[in-house]
């Protein structure tokens, strides 16, 4: 007998297919489960902004108010892909250095559970792996956390430890170093590399985890919750082969989020076993996972949804159903198969009639139709329950129907109301519009009378108009002239006045002279006979050219008076 070949037996299937690629890109995405407090915690995120996501897609009202809403949205379901902690705080322990905390976190967040199994099986390895995730909500903290209860030193790079590193007591020497680093820090710098970089969350730039890569060939592995906000947002990245945020963008990340939030969290059926295993597959590709191919498949692609899709996910109701023992009520005959005392037990010989001295088929025969009794009055029961139910829908959707009709039949009436006022109107309008009417026909012909008469008039008045405009014209022509002429006779008037003086001043001085003369001695008479004689001759002359000028003088001011009283300078 070949105890070898007995004992030989069929070898354990693969559990993925080996042959599904050859993926030696370097930058990998480790599908992530997610507890059933993230799912439902996912759902009530997205039904919170469920009128935004409709007003979003229905309308074409993008205002800033809408879009910081599906920010918020966004926001909120990658905190909740990452730990639900992050938002709801009042949950998060006081004591993240206590000896259960590890424990919870695990067991609330899929990713950390992941993180957990991963470092638990490189934890012999001496590598320094970085850890990188937002600085905010506490993600570094809760990553510490867990992180204290794994076999490896811990360097964190910002913000302050939770346990002092001198006061951590370690019993053996821990050759795994994690780094814990933020991804959102703008300016931050890290002059070290590492031989693993795991991303936490999708805030982190592809520039900023090649920076710290050690060599080209070291492995990033981003830790992917399956149909959450970070798969949707990673593929369509991907896709668009851009990092910005565009419209096409935005819309499919937000259907998708949408539409698959009743799968979010949901492994693959091939992917359950190694999860189940606490990532073990994965053991031999952490001995070389520089140039072993990842070992995983490629994540499920996020399919385009429309409009359409997202309002038919919006009202529906999603349930996520935790697994619990089925409760099953103790029987009367189950209770009888404990003492095997049913009818069909061949042990016990059951003989029916009057020498029968171990016969219990009285009992047995009363019992069965006590059950049966039982049971039709439960059947009963279900069914005047639901006849009731019936009947209470009935008489609601009477109710509803009667309050329809009624309003129905109030809003007919009110339209008839319109109807008939509106008829009224009409009969009163019409005889003034006849009248209008009328009275257009009328002025149509009174305007075509009056064109043609008054084409003479308007030629004469235009002709009157081209006369008065020349008249106008010189007659400023003539007024500015004598603003001239009057200018010129202020100017000869000065200069008369000017000459005046100095004739007066003259005169004053030969009177002088000419009496200083008069009182010389009879010796100079003669002499100065002839003098005041040429003296006399002059004075004469001067008072001459004092008349004459002014004579000119008082013909220059009634000029003048009569230019400003006439009408042409009026």
């Amino acid at each position: 007998m070949d105890l070898f070949k007995i004992l030989d037996t069929t070898p354990e299937p693969p559990i993925v297919n080996v042959h599904h690629s050859q993926n030696v890109s370097g930058d990998y995405w480790l599908p992530c489960p997610m507890s059933e407090y993230q799912k439902e915690l996912t759902d009530q995120v997205i039904s919170l902004h469920y009128s935004d996501i409709l007003k979003y897609f229905e309308t074409d009202d993008k205002d800033i108010v809408l879009l910081d809403s599906l920010e918020v949205l966004y926001l909120n379901s990658q905190l909740v892909a990452t730990h639900p902690y992050m938002l709801v705080k009042h949950y998060l322990p006081k004591n993240l250095t206590a000896k259960d905390t590890p424990l919870n976190l695990a067991e609330t967040s899929g990713k950390f559970q992941v993180l957990k199994d991963i470092i638990s099986l490189i934890d012999d390895k001496s590598l320094n792996v970085a850890v990188v995730g937002r600085s905010g909500y506490r993600l570094l903290d809760l990553i510490e956390s867990l992180l204290l209860s794994c076999r490896t030193n811990i360097k964190r790079h910002y913000g302050n430890y939770i346990k002092d590193p001198s006061k951590i007591k370690t019993k053996d020497l821990k050759e795994l170093t994690c780094h814990i680093i933020p991804s959102d820090i703008s300016g931050f710098k890290i002059d070290e590399t590492f031989d693993l970089v795991f991303s936490f969350d999708i805030t982190s730039q592809n520039e900023f985890l090649r920076s710290l890569k050690k060599t080209p060939k070291t492995p990033i592995l981003r830790f992917v919750s399956t149909n959450s906000i970070d798969h949707i947002a990673l593929y369509f990245r991907k896709e668009y082969n851009t990092e910005l945020k565009t419209q096409d963008y935005l819309v499919d990340v937000t259907a998708a989020t949408v539409v698959l939030r009743d799968r979010v969290g949901t492994l693959p059926p091939d992917l359950r076993p190694i999860y189940s295993k606490n990532l073990s597959y994965l053991k031999n590709w952490f001995q070389d996972f520089t140039s072993t191919p990842w070992p995983l498949p490629d994540v499920s692609p996020i399919k385009k949804y429309n409009s359409a899709d997202v309002e038919n996910s919006l009202l529906s109701e999603v349930h996520y159903e935790k697994k619990t023992a089925a409760k099953t009520r103790s029987t009367f005959y189950e209770t009888k198969r404990l003492n095997q005392e049913y009818t069909s037990n061949p042990l016990k010989d059951i003989n029916f009639g009057i020498l029968s001295t171990n016969s219990n088929y009285q009992d047995s025969l009363t019992h069965k139709l006590l059950q049966n009794y039982n049971v039709l009055l439960k059947t009963l029961e279900i069914s005047s329950e639901e006849l009731k139910n019936i009947e209470q829908f009935k008489l609601l959707d009477e109710d509803f129907l009667l309050s329809d009709e009624s309003k129905i039949i109030g809003e007919i009436d009110h339209i008839k109301s319109r109807i008939i006022s509106a008829n009224i109107n009409s009969e009163k309008i019409s005889p003034k519009i006849e009248i209008l009417k009328h009275e257009l026909e009328n002025l149509k012909v009174e305007i075509g009378n009056f064109g043609s008469s008054s084409l003479f008039k308007i030629n004469v008045l235009k002709k009157s108009i081209n006369s008065l405009e020349n008249k106008e014209q010189n007659l400023n022509e003539e007024i500015d002239y004598m603003k001239k002429e009057i200018q010129n006779a202020k100017n000869s008037i000065k200069e008369s006045e000017e000459s005046a003086t100095k004739l007066y001043d003259e005169v004053k001085t030969n009177n002088q002279k000419l009496s200083s003369y008069f009182c010389q001695s009879d010796e100079d008479e003669d002499t100065s006979s002839q003098e005041i004689q040429r003296l006399i001759s002059e004075k004469n002359q001067l008072n001459s050219a004092i008349h004459d000028n002014l004579r000119k003088l008082a013909n220059y001011r009634s000029r003048t008076d009569n230019r400003r009283n006439s009408p042409s300078v009026k």
